[in-house]
C-alpha cells in the first residue's frame, strides 16, 4: 500500500463515537461529529484529496444539521460497508493519512460549532504533539552579574536573557528550561527514539547565549550540523574522535601520561601476522600468534567498554570461550598488547590501531582532566559512551548534557554521571499512537532500562504496524532490517541475482565482510586440519540453530572474499537506493518512511557469546519507521524466547566464571 504523501488529516470524530456506532449502532449527537463519521465511512480504500474531504464534511455537516431525521437511514446503509472491528477501521483510515481528532479538541468544537466545520482552526488545534512554548535562554550577563562592572554613561547593559518562542512537546520545553536554568550541572537526558533530541540540540546551539561545544558520535554528523547552523554562532562542533584527540593532547602537554607518545585515534594497515611478529607475541597452545592477537584485541575491546580497572577473564568470553579454563596466558598476552598500543617506538609507524574507547580507558587510567575552555558540553548519543569517558566527563568543571536513549545501548548498560540530574522525554514526534503498545510491550521484556515513563506515540503521525506471514509480502522499497549478517548476505545475493536495485549500509557491508572472512577462514582451517576445526563446528552449530544450512554450503562451494567483492560492485549508493538493507546495530540515528524487520531481528541468541541485548536491538529497529512498520507474525513471542536465551547464557557465563578452578584472582 502506498504511503500518504500529505500531512495527516484529522476528522471531527472520536474513537468513542466509532466504537458506539459499531457496537450499538449509536449515532453521534452533533451534526459535526456525524459528518466526521460519514466521511470516515466513505473514504475507505482510496486516498482522499484533502480539499475533497473538507468539502464532503462541510456539506454533510450542513445537510445533517438541516435534516437530522435523515441521519438514521443514512448511517444504517453505511454500517454495512465499514469494518466490524474498530481497530481495522482506524488502521484503514491511517493508511490514507486520516486520523481521528483528539477527544478534547473534538469535544470543544462540537460544543462551540456543532453545526459547522471550521476546518482551518480545527486542523491547527489537532496538532497537539508540538505546541508553541516560550523559552528564556539566560546569557553570560545573567550568570556573571557584577555591579562593579556596570557599563558607564549611556551604554546599555548586556541583556540577561533572550526569549524565543518555538514549537515543542511539553517534555521538550521542560527539559530545555531545566538545562538553561542549570548552567553548571551534569545532566543525563534520557529520551525515547524519535523524541526530538536533535531538535533540542539545535535549539540550544542556535540560542547563542552560552558557549557550547557539541560532540557528535561520527564525523558525518558534524558536517550535517554545520550545514544547519549559522556560521556566526560561537559554537564548536567536534566528532568524538576529534574530542578524544584534543583531551589526549592536553593531558600529554601537562605530562600526565608518563610517556613521550601522544596517543591519537589511528587505524593500522598492518596485518595481524605482521603486528604479532613486531611486538613479539608468542603462540598459546595450538593458537598461532596472529590468532592470539585477535583474541587479545577482542578482550581489550570488551574491557574498554566496561567499568573494570583491570583486564579479567570474562572479557574474553566472546573471543575464546573454551580458553576460560586457563585464561592467564591470554590475560598476559592482552596486557602486553595494551602496553604496546601506547609504546612510542612501536607507534611511530602506526603499528596498532587506537579507537575512541582505547583512548578513553588510557586517559581514565591516568586521571586526565578535560579542559574547561569548551564551555557547556552537549554529548549526542551519550548512551553509547564508555564508562571511562563518562567518568572523565563526570570530573568536568563545567556543564555537561548527555543526550541519549539507554534502550538503544545494545551491549551493557548506559553509564551515568557520578553526580547530577536526570531528565526524561517519553513523547515521540516520529511515530504515531499505533506503535505505542508494540514499543512498550517490547521494552517491558528488558528490566534494565532507565526510562521510567512509557513510550508515548504522537497523535499527529499516522504510523501503521503491519504483520506479514511471508517475507514476499513486505514492500519492495524502504528499509529492510536484519538481526543476522548471514540473513542479510543471503537476501543481498538473492536480490542481486534478480537484478534488483538496492544498497547496503556501509557499516553493514564491513560487518558482512568480516563474517565472510570468518566463514572462509574456518572452512580453510577445517580442510587443512583433516576435517577438524572448532571454528567451523561453531559456524555449523550457529547456522543450524538459525535454520540456515545454506550458509556453510556456500563456503563449501567456494564462496569467498572475492565473490563478496563482486556483490559490492553490484550495490547502488545506499543513501539513494530505493531499497536499503542494514543490520539492526547500524539502524541507530536513521529514519525511514517504511521499515520491514526480518524474523532474525527477533530470533536471536544463537551466535558466539551472548551478543546484543535482543530487546534493545528489536526496539532500535522498530523505532525507525515513520509511515509503516512491518513485523513477522509472532514477533514478540520470538523476542521473549530470544531474551530467555540471552539471560540464560549470561547466567551460565556468571556461573562458569565463579566455578572455574584456579581462576586468577581479581586484581
Amino acid at each position: 500500500m502506498p504511503l500518504p504523501t500529505q500531512p495527516a488529516y484529522f476528522l471531527p470524530l472520536t474513537q468513542a463515537a466509532v466504537s458506539a456506532f459499531l457496537d450499538h449502532a449509536q449515532i453521534p449527537a452533533t451534526a459535526l461529529e456525524r459528518a466526521g463519521l460519514f466521511a470516515a465511512a466513505l473514504c475507505q480504500g482510496r486516498p482522499p484529496h484533502r480539499a475533497a474531504l473538507t468539502g464532503l464534511i462541510d456539506q454533510a455537516c450542513a445537510l445533517l444539521a438541516a435534516q437530522p431525521e435523515a441521519a438514521a437511514a443514512q448511517f444504517g446503509a453505511l454500517a454495512r460497508s465499514v469494518p466490524a472491528d474498530p481497530d481495522h477501521w482506524l488502521q484503514a483510515l491511517a493508511a490514507q493519512g486520516v486520523l481521528l481528532g483528539p477527544e478534547e479538541v473534538v469535544a470543544h468544537y462540537c460544543a462551540v460549532s456543532a453545526d459547522a466545520y471550521p476546518v482551518d482552526l480545527f486542523q491547527a488545534d489537532c496538532q497537539t504533539t508540538l505546541e508553541p512554548h516560550t523559552i528564556r535562554f539566560y546569557t553570560d550577563a545573567a550568570v556573571q552579574a557584577d555591579p562593579a562592572r556596570e557599563p558607564a554613561g549611556d551604554a546599555r547593559p548586556a541583556p540577561a536573557y533572550v526569549e524565543r518562542t518555538h514549537r515543542y512537546t511539553a517534555e521538550q520545553a521542560r527539559a530545555l528550561r531545566a538545562i538553561v536554568a542549570n548552567d553548571d550541572e551534569h545532566i543525563d537526558l534520557d529520551a525515547y527514539a524519535g523524541a526530538g533530541k536533535t531538535h533540542l540540540i539545535l535549539q540550544l546551539l542556535d540560542s547563542a547565549t552560552r558557549r557550547y561545544t557539541y560532540i557528535a558520535p561520527r564525523p558525518g554528523q558534524v558536517q550535517a550540523f554545520r550545514r544547519r547552523l549559522s556560521g556566526a554562532l560561537p559554537i564548536e562542533i567536534l566528532s568524538q574522535i576529534s574530542f578524544a584527540n584534543q583531551v589526549a593532547g592536553n593531558a600529554h602537554r601537562l605530562g600526565l601520561l608518563g610517556t613521550a607518545f601522544r596517543p591519537t585515534f589511528q587505524i593500522s594497515k598492518a596485518s595481524f601476522a605482521d603486528i604479532a611478529r613486531r611486538i613479539g607475541l608468542q603462540p598459546i597452545g595450538n593458537q598461532p600468534p596472529a590468532s592470539v592477537l585477535r583474541v587479545a584485541f577482542e578482550g581489550i575491546a570488551s574491557w574498554c567498554r566496561s567499568s573494570d580497572e583491570r583486564l579479567q577473564p570474562r572479557h574474553f568470553v566472546r573471543a575464546l570461550p573454551w580458553a576460560m579454563l586457563d585464561a592467564a596466558p591470554y590475560l598476559a598476552a592482552a596486557e602486553h598488547v595494551w602496553r604496546c598500543m601506547f609504546d612510542p617506538a612501536l607507534q611511530k609507524s602506526t603499528l596498532l590501531s587506537l579507537n575512541v574507547d582505547h583512548l578513553g580507558k588510557w586517559l581514565a587510567q591516568h586521571h586526565a582532566p578535560i579542559p574547561t575552555s569548551w564551555g557547556t558540553l552537549l554529548v549526542d548519543e551519550g548512551h553509547d559512551m564508555s564508562p571511562a569517558w563518562k567518568a572523565l566527563l563526570s570530573g568536568y568543571a563545567g556543564a555537561v548534557i548527555s543526550l541519549g536513549d539507554p534502550n538503544q545501548r545494545l551491549i551493557g548498560r548506559a553509564p551515568r554521571f557520578a553526580t547530577g540530574m536526570t531528565l526524561e522525554i517519553a513523547q515521540s514526534v516520529r511515530q504515531g499512537r499505533r506503535v505505542e503498545q508494540l514499543v512498550n510491550q517490547t521494552v517491558a521484556l528488558d528490566a534494565t532500562g532507565f526510562i521510567q515513563a512509557p513510550f508515548e506515540g504522537s497523535a499527529d503521525q499516522p504510523t501503521l504496524v503491519r504483520t506479514y506471514a511471508g517475507w514476499d509480502e513486505v514492500p519492495g522499497s524502504g528499509a529492510r532490517v536484519y538481526g543476522s549478517p548471514w540473513r542479510l548476505l543471503e537476501e543481498a545475493q538473492r536480490l542481486a541475482a534478480a537484478g534488483a536495485s538496492f544498497g547496503i549500509h556501509p557499516d553493514s557491508v564491513s560487518s558482512l565482510g568480516r563474517e565472510v572472512n570468518r566463514g572462509e577462514e574456518a572452512y580453510r582451517e577445517m580442510t587443512s586440519h583433516g576435517g577438524s576445526s572448532q571454528r567451523w563446528e561453531a559456524l555449523l552449530a550457529e547456522c543450524n540453530d538459525q535454520d540456515m544450512p545454506q550458509i556453510p554450503r556456500m563456503f563449501m562451494r567456494g564462496y569467498n572474499r572475492d565473490r563478496f567483492g563482486e556483490l559490492g560492485q553490484r550495490l547502488a549508493d545506499y543513501h539513494q537506493a530505493p531499497l536499503q538493507l542494514l543490520l539492526v546495530e547500524h539502524a541507530k540515528n536513521s529514519e525511514f518512511a517504511q521499515v520491514a524487520m526480518a524474523i532474525c531481528c527477533f530470533r536471536t541468541g544463537f551466535g558466539r557469546g551472548y551478543g546484543h541485548n535482543p530487546v534493545r536491538a528489536a526496539y532500535t529497529a522498530m523505532t525507525r519507521g515513520t509511515g509503516q512498520l512491518w513485523l513477522p507474525a509472532g514477533a514478540l513471542e520470538e523476542l521473549e524466547q530470544s531474551m530467555a536465551r540471552y539471560q540464560a547464557r549470561r547466567a551460565d557465563h556468571r556461573r562458569s566464571k565463579l566455578a572455574t578452578p584456579g581462576r586468577p584472582a581479581r586484581r
